[in-house]
């Protein structure tokens, strides 16, 4: 290839990142950027060990191989509380309650 090639493909693809990046920052709202981000978590996934202890800090269960971890939120005036849940290698969900300790470490 002539360097006036790779020349021209350097721009395009400086422009190309450049316009991409602008796009994402301005044209996004904070929604659409938290879904994108989460679809690219589901894809590369995550090899994770939960571990839920006791509070003498024995250890009560331990899950591994776990992909991805979520949060639920707390809704006003109704009661409910914060928890984590996630989804077991075997496709069980499990729902932990923020009174429960527990350590989410990669393997």
């Amino acid at each position: 290839m002539s360097t006036k090639v790779k020349i021209i493909g350097l721009f395009s693809v400086i422009i190309l990142g450049i316009t991409g990046y602008l796009y994402f920052r301005y044209y996004f709202t904070y929604e659409q950027k938290n879904i994108l981000l989460r679809k690219v978590d589901t894809i590369t996934g995550q090899n994770l060990t939960v571990t839920v202890f006791g509070f003498d800090g024995r250890i009560i269960k331990r899950w591994i191989n776990i992909k991805k971890i979520s949060s639920g939120r707390i809704r006003e005036n109704t009661g409910e509380r914060n928890y984590t849940y996630f989804y077991t290698k075997d496709n069980k969900y499990v729902q932990i309650p923020d009174s429960v300790w527990y350590i989410a470490e990669e393997e």
